[in-house]
């Protein structure tokens, strides 16, 4: 299922979007959920989940670049088309928010293909990347000589320092590892892990918000944020969010 939402306040480019996208989805074949809204606040207060994000450029209570920072600061991995009549847009979005594509109005069938079509194929660069771990057990005892793991799927490393071993955090799981945190640190930095405060390694594509000194994951577990570590924590996860289109 992908998850689509489309932003603009002319219910013309709205209802045009719409049709465009049912027949595209159709031809592909592949399920899809499309929510539309003609206010970006309105928008932002009622979806929950999104993949692909349709916004118009030029609107009134907020225009659709600082609709896409925010949505990227909810959502890390959603990828955003822009949709302008005004060309000298176009710069703007891709120095600032990394789009992954923009369109121009009126929206031709044809380019809107296009673009889903490359979304649609276009790989993450961790989803298939595993990483081996050793002597590995559950928080029921049980015991795994080798546990291999995809790197997406882990939300965080903690580590517990009166058992001298680290927690791994998965969504409905834990496992405990005998594991070097700087070692750990270091190899992950390039999978898009950070530090969030010391002892504490989270993967930045879980990240819904980030509010005061708290992270808010996307299974629902809330991470400190050391005070000392959150200007370069935060310039991390706003360099990772762009690399992601």
């Amino acid at each position: 299922m992908i998850y689509i939402v489309v932003c603009d306040d002319d219910i013309n480019d709205l209802n045009r979007l719409i049709e465009i996208l049912s027949g595209i989805f159709v031809q592909y074949k592949t399920e899809y959920d499309v929510k539309t809204f003609q206010s970006p606040l309105d928008l932002l207060e009622k979806i929950n989940q999104v993949d692909i994000a349709i916004l118009d450029i030029s609107m009134g209570c907020m225009n659709g670049i600082d609709l896409g920072k925010k949505l990227k600061m909810e959502f890390p991995e959603v990828k955003i088309i822009y949709t302008t009549s005004y060309e000298e847009y176009c710069l703007q979005v891709i120095n600032e928010i990394h789009a992954f594509s923009f369109l121009c109005k009126p929206v031709q069938k044809a380019e809107m293909e296009r673009q889903i079509s490359d979304l649609l194929k276009r790989p993450k660069s961790v989803d298939d990347t595993e990483m081996i771990f050793y002597k590995v057990s559950n928080l029921k005892g049980d015991e795994f000589p080798v546990l291999k793991l995809r790197l997406k799927d882990i939300l965080c490393f903690e580590y517990v320092k009166s058992k001298r071993r680290i927690t791994m955090v998965l969504d409905n799981k834990e496992y405990e590892i005998s594991y070097v945190m700087k070692n750990l640190i270091t190899e992950l930095e390039r999978y898009g892990f950070a530090v969030n405060c010391r002892g504490n390694l989270v993967n930045m594509r879980h990240i819904v918000k980030i509010k005061g000194y708290d992270i808010y994951l996307d299974n629902g577990k809330i991470l400190a944020l050391s005070q000392k570590r959150a200007v370069e924590f935060k310039e991390k996860l706003n360099l990772f969010l762009h690399s992601q289109n």
